[in-house]
């Protein structure tokens, strides 16, 4: 069976809107009309909203002590998954797209710093104790769409879009960090795979065109929100291991709250009641 072709982009929101307005949105208004629409071709099969809690960027090479690349600062990462690049090209080419879900990014995106990519998901294996206790319990849960995630982008130092050698060279590192910190926080593990395509421009879409590029995504399934600092310590393990095969000051890590928009395979639609709540965004919503 071919691996899911899926798209990958990880934003931040428009100037003048906090985190909460951004996030009510995101899943509000657009996920509910990406999911709008009967017609299979004119969206995606299955759609993945992560909401970022925290993060994590290297400095910018060169700079003053400390400094920030200019385009520091995610608040999201959408996951699209597709059935192949047919799909791929009937959805964003469609009506529904160019009239309705396209003209709603201005609404909460700063599209000049999108991070964008295609790419091959396959499932990695993890021998941790987490990962042991959750298969005992639960069946398929890396595809629920509402877990704790960790998603760790890669950039290659040539900045290459293409990532399956270096996946092949750095994946076993970066398993072998996990099981030494993360036995009982990290319970599963996905391979986001950069795909190069001349089927489709991304950046005409998405914005981004003078960003970083990235190569892989690893998508680390967390048994909550405290598991974060041990996490921040199998990155710096592997991140000592792999430094001279990746770009360190381009990659970056972000810790989010997944939220599924639909699962057309599942006869799952939009509910708002998937919305992920966090503790620390009280009050009421500003489109109530």
């Amino acid at each position: 069976m071919m691996p899911h072709i899926k798209k990958i982009a990880t934003g931040r929101r428009k100037p003048n809107m906090t985190r909460k307005e951004f996030f009510d949105h995101r899943f509000r208004i657009h996920g509910s009309i990406s999911d709008a629409i009967v017609d299979k071709d004119q969206k995606p099969y299955k759609y993945i909203q992560t909401q970022v809690f925290d993060s994590a960027f290297e400095s910018r090479p060169g700079g003053p002590l400390n400094a920030n690349h200019n385009w520091v600062g995610r608040d999201d990462t959408t996951e699209l998954f597709f059935r192949d690049w047919d799909h791929v090209q009937k959805c964003f080419s469609s009506d529904y797209v160019k009239t309705t879900i396209a003209p709603d990014g201005p609404f909460f995106a700063d599209f000049e710093k999108s991070v964008v990519l295609m790419a091959y998901e396959k499932t990695i294996p993890l021998q941790t104790a987490a990962a042991r206790k959750r298969a005992e319990v639960v069946t398929g849960a890396m595809d629920s769409g509402d877990s704790t995630v960790a998603m760790y982008f890669i950039s290659a130092p040539d900045d290459k879009k293409d990532g399956e050698s270096l996946e092949q060279t750095i994946t076993p590192r970066l398993v072998d960090a996990i099981k030494s910190c993360c036995q009982d926080q990290a319970c599963g593990l996905i391979g986001n795979t950069g795909a190069v395509s001349d089927q489709f421009d991304l950046n005409s879409y998405f914005g981004g065109a003078n960003m970083p590029q990235y190569a892989l995504v690893y998508k680390i399934f967390l048994t909550g929100l405290e598991s974060v600092p041990l996490v921040r310590k199998a990155q710096a393990q592997f991140e000592k291991d792999a430094q001279s095969i990746i770009d360190l000051h381009k990659s970056f890590i972000l810790f989010s709250q997944e939220a599924l928009v639909m699962d057309v395979k599942k006869g799952v639609r939009f509910s708002r009641n998937r919305q992920p709540v966090f503790k620390d965004l009280p009050g009421s919503s500003h489109l109530d």
